[in-house]
């Protein structure tokens, strides 16, 4: 495993970056799902009609926080507390990732895909199923799957050119594992 020298990483640049390619992640993961939607977002109640309740509405009931607040733009009502949580899985991402990049750079491998798929992975394979904040695996249906694998890709890919972007503008210099008189 190789490691960048110590002397050549910014980690509170790396966690301001962090933040803001996290909010940019959490607009690149909504605007996925309007063309491609793992489910209906906007269903906050279970329906006959075989549609459930999204997993952050799930996740704040188990937590026994409120699932009510909505905001209103453009006359139609949105949900202001799905979109918080939505928005801080996005953020602490995000931080873990540009955070982690200082030291590891393989972490940015295929542009963070891998990165995107592997929390993928963690997020909806193994962590909501174990809390029941979705049926069982095999009861997911496989158009959700492949929105849920594309979008995080997506949303990782999204927040590394965030990253690279605005650590590379900053500090006038290339990733830490590039000479410093490269311009990759």
């Amino acid at each position: 495993m190789r490691f960048t020298d110590p002397s050549r990483r910014r980690i509170g640049l790396a966690y301001a970056i962090g933040v803001l390619a996290g909010v940019f992640g959490a607009i690149v993961k909504w605007g996925w799902e309007v063309p491609f939607p793992p489910r209906n977002p906007f269903v906050f109640f279970p329906v006959d009609a075989g549609e459930r309740v999204t997993p952050p509405k799930i996740f704040l009931e188990q937590l026994g926080l409120p699932t009510d607040w909505f905001y209103m733009f453009s006359g139609m009502e949105m949900p202001l507390s799905i979109f918080i949580v939505h928005t801080l899985f996005s953020v602490v991402f995000g931080v873990m990732y540009c955070v982690i990049a200082e030291y590891w750079p393989r972490i940015k491998m295929w542009q963070g895909a891998v990165f995107g798929f592997f929390v993928y992975l963690f997020a909806h394979v193994i962590v909501m199923p174990l809390l029941c904040h979705v049926p069982p695996l095999a009861e997911i249906p496989f158009d959700e799957h492949l929105s849920e694998i594309f979008g995080h890709i997506v949303w990782l890919w999204g927040m590394e050119i965030v990253r690279r972007d605005i650590r590379n503008r900053v500090t006038h210099e290339p990733d830490p594992e590039f000479p410093l008189n490269s311009r990759y």
